[in-house]
């Protein structure tokens, strides 16, 4: 008799690639944001991550929103969570030689980037696992595959959007190349408003 296969805890990494927001507008507003918002730092390296953008600051910006709750409404639908709603959106800039280091979105439940202006050579995002695998795995994996492997790595490219479990460890690779990476960067929490 053969054994009856459950996965249970599994990580899911949703993606797309969207055309509904004019990226090229979304650019040159980045770069003016930058020069009126000293940003913060949070995890980027040499990059810059502005402070929390509200809604009516940018046109595209607020068309992005309003396709990420659609979306993440259904994406909450699919794996059986309550109704999530949008915390926060940042800008982030990220110069060549800039990175992310490894982290979580704490007090959030999706998270997610979406690629205003990007290619794989600026630094792509690594999602790690986070159960420890690495220590108990051999050395040695002839075909690696969604069971056995330790990370996973998904290409930066203008118009990608990535959506995760908060709690995924993740970070992005340093830009190696000579311009910058501009994205987006989310989080849905618990709704707080019934209504």
């Amino acid at each position: 008799m053969a054994m009856h296969t459950e996965l249970w805890f599994p990580q899911v990494i949703w993606s797309a690639v969207i055309h509904m927001v004019d990226n090229y507008e979304l650019k040159n507003w980045a770069y003016e944001r930058k020069v009126n918002d000293i940003g913060r730092r949070v995890t980027n390296f040499g990059g810059y991550q502005s402070d929390d953008i509200l809604k009516g600051a940018n046109q595209q910006v607020d068309k992005l929103v309003d396709y990420l709750n659609q979306e993440v409404k259904n994406l909450a639908t699919q794996v059986a969570l309550p109704q999530l709603e949008l915390k926060n959106i940042w800008l982030n800039i990220n110069p060549p030689g800039s990175y992310n280091e490894l982290h979580t979105h704490a007090g959030a439940v999706l998270s997610g980037v979406y690629y205003v202006d990007a290619t794989d050579k600026q630094g792509n995002i690594q999602f790690e696992r986070s159960d420890n695998a690495e220590y108990h795995l051999p050395d040695y994996i002839e075909k690696i595959n969604y069971f056995n492997s330790t990370r996973a790595t998904y290409a930066a490219k203008t118009g990608g959007l990535y959506i995760f479990p908060s709690w995924l460890k993740h970070s992005v690779q340093g830009n190696q190349s000579h311009t910058d990476r501009i994205s987006m960067s989310f989080n849905f929490g618990e709704k707080t408003d019934a209504n």
